[in-house]
């Protein structure tokens, strides 16, 4: 069984990029990470810092005024930077948006079209796989080499690192741990299957859950007094001490050290990272439970360490970093899918 990295002649098994020598505090790329709403933009050092950052409305259902939006942005940074974007979606290995779900793109040659337009390297990525880079280089599993990620938000994506290189895949699209079956016919996921992570432990789905119960029985809980319920309400009434928030939270915590164990079972990490804006405000109940179940589920508990999960450090700037720190140690975009190497 192979599995497919991309070679990036050794930079990527450093803790920082060196190609050019740059020291800790020097700007080594842009980073864009290009969200549903607004995508945000800054230099990016060695170290991981952000540098003169930009935040633009993200045009949906228009790949023409993003283009025209991205090169305003690219435009306000001086200097011959190379470029990395991150996004939710399907991405090729030659940076082709097959799929945006986000904004409502399909079949665009991003790196192409924006390379061309401002005459410099451009890569794009996967959010999920940005985001695994960031906190491998300069995270919470910084001096770890094998990382795989959850990132929980309005869907549940992710990425993999081994040896320090991210995992991509041989089209691309490897990393998409949110979508691991974890319940055979069970909740609907957007994506069209059934049971998927995402569909349990992601903040949309935590909310639908929480008012699925509440629509079910006559618990007593704050949430009734709500008149939307979502993952923030759902995180927000277990802070308040709520029983019935608490269980839904425990209860995807246990969802996800399913998924958490599938991973551990398949590929053995150094540390497994959980991130997105519903892992930091759901994690106090989120993660113990899903280190117990992961333990209960791993093959050889008894005989061999767990690997850790923990809670992600850099917040909504890991997309932006990543992207940055992965342009900065790839030397030439175009020769992702030539150089790859089977292991």
């Amino acid at each position: 069984m192979t599995d497919h990295a991309v070679d990036r002649s050794g930079a990527a098994s450093s803790a920082q990029p060196s190609e050019d020598g740059a020291g800790a505090g020097t700007s080594v790329a842009i980073g864009i990470d290009i969200g549903g709403t607004h995508l945000r933009a800054a230099r990016v050092t060695a170290d991981g810092a952000l540098e003169d950052p930009v935040r633009r409305q993200t045009p949906a259902h228009a790949p023409g005024k993003l283009l025209d939006v991205l090169v305003e942005v690219i435009e306000t940074f001086d200097g011959d930077l190379p470029i990395g974007i991150g996004m939710a979606g399907l991405v090729s290995l030659d940076g082709t948006v097959r799929y945006g779900p986000n904004i409502g793109i399909r079949n665009l040659q991003l790196a192409r079209e924006l390379g061309e337009r401002v005459g410099r390297a451009v890569t794009v990525l996967n959010d999920g796989s940005a985001a695994a880079l960031a906190e491998q280089r300069v995270g919470a599993a910084r001096g770890h080499l094998d990382v795989v990620m959850f990132t929980l938000g309005t869907g549940v994506g992710g990425g993999v690192t081994r040896g320090g290189d991210l995992v991509l895949g041989r089209s691309g699209y490897a990393g998409e741990t949110g979508h691991m079956i974890v319940a055979e016919g069970g909740r609907p996921c957007p994506c069209g299957n059934r049971g998927c992570i995402e569909a349990y432990a992601s903040g949309t789905a935590i909310g639908a859950i929480a008012r699925d119960r509440l629509a079910d029985g006559d618990e007593a809980s704050v949430l009734r007094d709500r008149d939307h319920v979502d993952g923030r309400a759902v995180s927000d009434a277990a802070q308040a001490g709520d029983a019935v928030a608490r269980d839904v939270l425990v209860t995807a915590g246990r969802w996800l050290g399913t998924a958490a164990a599938s991973v551990a079972n398949l590929l053995d990490p150094d540390i497994i990272i959980v991130g997105g804006g519903a892992a930091t405000t759901t994690a106090p109940w989120l993660l113990p439970e899903a280190r117990h179940a992961m333990q209960e589920r791993l093959l050889g508990a008894a005989f061999r360490e767990p690997p850790p999960i923990e809670l992600a450090t850099l917040g909504d700037d890991a997309g932006t970093v990543g992207a940055a720190l992965y342009a900065a140690t790839l030397p030439d975009p175009t020769l992702r899918t030539a150089r790859v190497r089977h292991r």
